[in-house]
């Protein structure tokens, strides 16, 4: 549910994730499972806990570290549980579940083969463009530009629809005032998650500290002041990485005041992840250590010679 874009460390968060089953976290499924029925959907068959801010719902395959997981599978963040109150948590579930019963997560072939097609032969007319002489060139170009912007723009105007959909179930469900303050948290975990990721990873790992708790704490810090914070505010730049609409808009789609939402954001003082939990500091500690390892491999692999063969694997994501 994530309004950032998407980010090269995804596959490292998904990757280290853990299931959890329902003898482990009875109270978090029995929340999914009321969701579940509120919505008329089928629960998930799988709650995969997330060290990082990212939360999804999939029918792909999920390849984690120790094992692989298939058919509908719901990602939650550990990060914003330690933020989440239960109505706000019940609004996360809601949102991804509610693209289980709209079938967005399911494999579309036909679907897929046709934008696919598109693509593919906006590409192959493109390359055949610049290989033209310049007189014919010239006057092609101008065409082949704007027919791939505008299936770009097609293709996220789709996905975007999608979120705003889910959005609203979310809201219709567990009160738009608990899902527009979930917006807010996990705009501001999104930003403090990217900097510690990249600025404080290696060094909090080898302390062995839980890194969702260190996040949590520091975007506690932000709601300490009353002012909000003036880049929350203000519409995301346009990206071809961005596959939800941003939370400006996002907001505005449900008649949301951001200066309202920020207040109820900050007076949130219960956390799930200790209400549904049985230990989450542990839990935190162990995809701690999974998401330092994962990452320290993928760092080790990049910068090793290029082996004169290799056997091609596919990552989780």
């Amino acid at each position: 549910m994530t309004s950032a874009p998407t980010r090269a460390g995804l596959p490292d968060e998904i990757g280290s994730a853990r299931a959890v089953t329902r003898t482990q976290a009875p109270a978090l499924w029995a929340l999914v499972d009321e969701v579940a029925r509120r919505l008329g959907t089928t629960p998930p068959d799988n709650v995969l806990i997330a060290l990082g801010p990212l939360s999804f719902g999939t029918e792909s395959p999920v390849r984690l570290v120790d094992t692989t997981v298939t058919g509908r599978t719901l990602g939650l963040s550990l990060v914003l549980l330690y933020l989440l109150d239960e109505d706000e948590l019940r609004a996360l579930i809601a949102h991804e579940l509610d693209h289980f019963r709209r079938q967005d997560t399911r494999p579309k072939r036909l679907e897929t083969l046709f934008t696919d097609f598109i693509g593919t032969a906006l590409l192959v007319v493109a390359t055949v463009t610049v290989r033209l002489p310049d007189p014919i060139c010239a006057l092609l170009r101008p065409l082949v530009r704007f027919g791939l912007t505008r299936f770009a723009f097609w293709q996220q105007a789709r996905m975007f629809e999608r979120e705003l959909l889910a959005d609203r179930a979310a809201a219709e469900l567990a009160g738009t005032a608990a899902w527009a303050s979930l917006l807010v948290k996990s705009a501001l975990v999104t930003a403090v998650w990217s900097v510690v990721e990249s600025e404080f990873l290696r060094d909090l790992a080898k302390q062995a500290l839980p890194l969702g708790a260190v996040v949590a704490r520091a975007t506690r810090e932000l709601f300490a002041g009353s002012d909000l914070p003036d880049w929350l505010g203000q519409p995301d730049e346009p990206s071809g990485l961005w596959t939800h609409p941003d939370i400006v808009e996002r907001l505005a789609a449900l008649g949301c005041d951001l200066l309202q939402v920020w207040a109820r954001a900050r007076s949130t003082k219960t956390s799930a992840a200790k209400l549904l939990l049985e230990d989450p500091i542990a839990l935190d500690i162990q995809l701690s250590d999974r998401f330092a390892r994962r990452r320290s491999s993928a760092s080790s692999e990049s910068s090793a010679p290029s082996p004169s063969t290799s056997d091609g694997h596919d990552t989780a994501g």
